[in-house]
């Protein structure tokens, strides 16, 4: 089913594109919903957290989902938007892609942990097929950053990550806000349809809420 006729024939073979969403947090849930009504219909879920009380605030959950697994919650909120959509659902920790990727899978990495997304992308870059594109999002509560891998290797992935310790310092309550992951979400359905309409595309950009600024690097 396409859903938004509005955009009809923007994104040719939209449908035929895999998305796996590696975290369905603030990230991942604002990336696959927003991905969702732009007409994908294809997601494989990751994550092994359930809806909390403060997932609300920052991600595209609702009251009665606390309690409940992030991926099934989502899974049910993409299903309302279009339910002819395929979904695949993985609960618990993340240690390998249930199927083997190929160049119409597109990963997209939300974990909280820099160590989680390193291993993910490790397992989906040393496969023998790789994925079409990798994207990784990682946001705090002012401020977005965005890599976006095409042809994408380990080494190149790599040259991108940093370690926990040197992450934000931001305190707990500072970490995320709505605005800021609503606005990953649309960074990220931007990035996919330029990538799929052979746009240019930004491999790394910083936005900052504070100075309402972007700078990139291509």
């Amino acid at each position: 089913m396409f859903i938004n006729e509005r955009s009809r024939g923007l994104i040719e073979d939209f449908q035929d594109k895999i998305f796996h969403i590696l975290g369905c947090g603030a990230i991942g849930s604002s990336a696959s919903t927003q991905l969702c009504r732009m007409g994908a219909e294809k997601f494989i879920l990751y994550d092994l957290d359930t809806v909390e009380i403060q997932n609300i605030g920052v991600s595209h959950y609702v009251w009665k989902d606390i309690g409940k697994d992030k991926v099934e919650a989502l899974k049910r909120h993409l299903k309302m938007i279009n339910p002819d959509v395929d979904i695949t659902v993985e609960p618990g920790r993340f240690s390998a892609f249930v199927k083997p990727l190929s160049e119409d899978d597109i990963v997209i990495l939300g974990f909280d942990s820099m160590d989680s997304r390193l291993e993910a992308a490790t397992a989906a870059l040393t496969e023998r097929n790789r994925p079409f594109a990798l994207i990784d999002g990682r946001m705090g509560a002012e401020e977005y950053q965005q890599y976006v891998l095409t042809n994408p290797t380990l080494l190149k992935y790599k040259d991108t990550w940093y370690s926990d310790a040197d992450a934000s310092e931001d305190p707990c309550n500072a970490k995320a806000t709505s605005y800021c992951s609503n606005m990953a979400g649309a960074f990220i359905a931007n990035a996919v349809k330029r990538l799929l309409t052979e746009e240019e595309c930004p491999e790394q950009f910083l936005f900052t809420f504070k100075g309402l600024s972007l700078g990139y690097t291509r």
